[in-house]
């Protein structure tokens, strides 16, 4: 694999297979599967460059869902060096179903993405969005390819979009349930520093501002910035919705 580091989540192989396998009866023969971040939150939490989808930060994802080795190997070669300058990948996305542009062979850059993806026999893609209960500024996005020319995978989809988004959202849904704490953004592309980190272990542990300063030899303001900024991450209202999100991702034991 070209240097890929993300890894599979850790998940029995055949739930894989069940979505590859329903997928397949509409076209779709490659996909992988995250949590990613509204482009436009309702909070302030700082997710700029994943909220941009900017190549080089979605490339830190350290897990994902994929239908094949070959999927990650693609993914990670597109994003290093086509995505940035691809117009499909910016593509405004709504939930639900979103096919999208294919590589503008005009220019050389997408000459060599379309041969790209001849390479791997992708005549189209798209994604396919979903809310989740986590979080209301978090997305679940399958992104998928298809050896079929666009306007037949289209007709196909939209023939059966109805069904088709029912069962994929029951699919993400056990998805997020099995993987939340490997897949949420916080932990998937590393969005606490070590010192954040401790913080709000010790927040959990119960320690006042005071005492959390004392223990990190920082002042009692510094905790407090990071205390505001893990709420903003969480979507947390108060201390104790943050702890309890925290354990319920996964990012505290």
């Amino acid at each position: 694999m070209r240097n890929c580091t993300s890894k599979p989540c850790d998940i029995d192989p055949k739930y894989i297979s069940f979505v590859r396998e329903y997928l397949a009866d509409y076209g779709i023969t490659e996909f992988f599967y995250g949590i990613t971040i509204k482009t436009k939150p309702t909070t302030k939490e700082r997710f700029k460059k994943l909220r941009q989808r900017v190549p080089n930060e979605m490339l830190k994802a350290r897990y994902m869902l994929c239908s094949s080795k070959t999927i990650m190997e693609y993914r990670h070669h597109y994003l290093s060096h086509f995505a940035a300058s691809d117009d499909g990948y910016f593509e405004k996305q709504k939930l639900g179903l979103n096919l999208l542009k294919n590589a503008d062979i005009t220019t050389a850059k997408g000459q060599q993405l379309q041969r790209l993806r001849d390479e791997y026999g992708f005549k189209s893609w798209g994604a396919w969005r979903f809310p989740i209960k986590h979080n209301s500024n978090w997305e679940a996005v399958y992104v998928f390819f298809s050896d079929l020319e666009q306007e037949a995978l289209k007709e196909i989809l939209q023939a059966h979009k109805e069904q088709i988004d029912h069962q994929l959202q029951l699919y993400s849904s056990f998805f997020n349930e099995q993987c939340i704490a490997q897949l949420n953004p916080i932990t998937n592309f590393n969005c606490l520093s070590a010192k954040t980190m401790q913080v709000l272990q010790l927040t959990a542990q119960g320690h006042s501002s005071d005492e959390i300063g004392e223990q990190l030899t920082i002042s009692e303001s510094g905790v407090n910035y990071h205390q505001n900024r893990l709420k903003e991450l969480f979507n947390a209202k108060n201390r104790a919705q943050l702890v309890s999100f925290a354990h319920s991702l996964g990012v505290l034991d």
